[in-house]
């Protein structure tokens, strides 16, 4: 894991928007993966999570909207991070309820970079954290199987 690129899945009903982002983003930041709404997003987190460092979800779509998949997270997978969207959403209306990072559309390279560039660096070290622990588990189980042995 050490040295890995960070992923961040980006949410966006807009294909020209998800590509600018892929374009801002990757590689220099993170590896960027791509959901066009909100059902495809939470499949991709179902299956990939362990892969997914960061959310980055637009607030207004079709469907399965940003406000669902912020709350569907925080009930489900609370310590994956989320950063919030939107050109049609204030600053303001996103805070109400939303406990997480909000971007306004449109937004510029060094806004994006700074609103996802922490989350990513505290999800790796929490990932860090995680096989570290299981790491001295899968020994200290070893250890005890030769002591017994």
């Amino acid at each position: 894991m050490s040295g890995a690129l960070a992923t961040t899945l980006v949410v966006d009903d807009e294909e020209m928007v998800r590509r600018l982002i892929h374009r801002m983003l990757d590689p220099q930041v993170c590896r960027v993966v791509e959901a066009e709404d909100g059902e495809t997003a939470l499949r991709l987190i179902q299956l990939e999570r362990s892969a997914i460092d960061v959310v980055l979800t637009d607030l207004v779509m079709p469907g399965i909207d940003g406000f669902d998949i912020v709350h569907v997270l925080a009930e489900n997978c609370p310590d994956l991070p989320v950063v919030c969207m939107s050109g049609f959403v204030t600053q303001a209306a996103a805070g109400r309820g939303l406990p997480v990072p909000f971007v306004p559309k449109p937004f510029t390279l060094d806004a994006l970079r700074g609103a996802i560039t922490p989350l990513i660096a505290r999800s790796q070290e929490a990932r860090r954290k995680a096989e570290a622990t299981r790491d001295r588990a899968a020994q200290g189980g070893a250890a005890a199987v030769d002591l017994v042995a």
